[in-house]
């Protein structure tokens, strides 16, 4: 299957055939995984696609932007499609600009664990 001209940077969909590496198996499986994964559309050319699930923001006070991902080749794509993201106002991928503190895993006034200073004395480790 080949893959429908997608723009850069769209979010995809991909069920692919993926190879097998086997070692130490006296009866290797005789035919390829299926696997899937979801992710942007960083690069593309005649042969494969570049299928990003883990990047960096952009932002100019960083280096280059890393990230994670899969190299898969045209020929083993079974399905291919495009993703719609939802539009939210509270929320933007890609976005440089915080929306909401909401979105911060530890948030300052919720802490789960007391602040050392807040502990008595009976209440702190001994050695």
């Amino acid at each position: 299957m080949t893959s429908p001209p997608f723009s850069l940077g769209s979010t995809v969909y991909v069920r692919y055939k993926d190879h097998v590496l086997f070692k130490n198996i006296s009866q290797p499986m005789a035919e390829a995984i299926e696997r899937e994964t979801i992710g942007w559309l960083s690069k593309e050319n005649s042969e494969l696609i570049l299928v990003e699930h883990d990047r960096t923001i952009p932002d100019n006070r960083l280096p280059s932007g890393q990230g994670s991902g899969v190299i898969i080749l045209k020929s083993c794509i079974l399905e291919i499609r495009e993703l719609p993201l939802q539009k939210s106002s509270d929320c933007h991928l890609n976005s440089t600009e915080t929306k909401d503190k909401g979105e911060y895993a530890l948030q300052p006034k919720k802490r789960k664990t007391q602040n050392k200073q807040n502990r008595t004395e009976a209440e702190q480790c001994k050695p």
